[in-house]
């Protein structure tokens, strides 16, 4: 059985702004961001995880970083880069909105459509394809537990990947530092236990 704690990164000051916070914004944490990762160390031992891996974006890996306490070699993987949103990455999403409304949900998160007006973004089913292959390959690890930390819409697709869920709006992003954990059994078979937590991670 092998146990994914997924990890979205820290608050940054994209974040904060309400820009769109995709691949080509590789910004680090902001304070608040370094104090909320820093509330999430306290409540994870991670001398009990066997791997660490990360995406290589900044914000991601110095969330890796404080919450490693270098215990463990950090593995950055490309396959949990966060979307490319292509022209748009970097920009006011209220902006993008008052612009655009047709490729935003009721919840204001991007539809997958937004590619029709977005230059060079990605699409969500390449996204999914990449975090399954991810999956995939740590299903074969045996019996271990890893952390991975990654991105607000990466994190919503390993909830989509294991769940099945057909439409994306389902699922809300977890907050800065949120917490999920899913489980592969030896089966091969990925159950969700929790999602988003910021506290009580076992």
């Amino acid at each position: 059985m092998v146990e994914l704690y997924i990890v979205r990164h820290g608050e940054t000051d994209t974040n904060y702004e309400g820009r769109i916070n995709g691949m080509s914004t590789d910004k680090p944490l902001n304070a608040k961001g370094i104090a909320q990762v820093e509330e999430l160390k306290k409540y994870i031992d991670i001398n009990k995880f066997d791997e660490i891996y990360s995406s290589p974006m900044k914000r991601a890996m110095q969330t890796a970083e404080i919450l490693n306490q270098n215990v463990h070699e950090i593995k950055q993987d490309k396959r949990l880069y966060e979307a490319d949103y292509g022209s748009w990455d970097g920009l006011k999403e209220s902006e993008l909105h008052d612009k655009y409304p047709d490729v935003f949900d009721e919840n204001n998160y991007l539809l997958p459509g937004y590619t029709k007006y977005a230059k060079d973004g990605e699409e969500y089913a390449d996204v999914y394809k990449r975090v399954e292959d991810f999956m995939d390959d740590m299903a074969k690890k045996g019996d271990e537990k890893i952390m991975v930390v990654c991105h607000g819409f990466v994190s919503r697709s390993f909830m989509k990947v294991v769940t099945g869920a057909q439409n994306i709006s389902q699922i809300i992003q977890p907050d800065n530092a949120g917490v999920s954990k899913f489980v592969i059994s030896d089966s091969g078979v990925k159950y969700m236990y929790y999602y988003g937590r910021v506290n009580n991670i076992d």
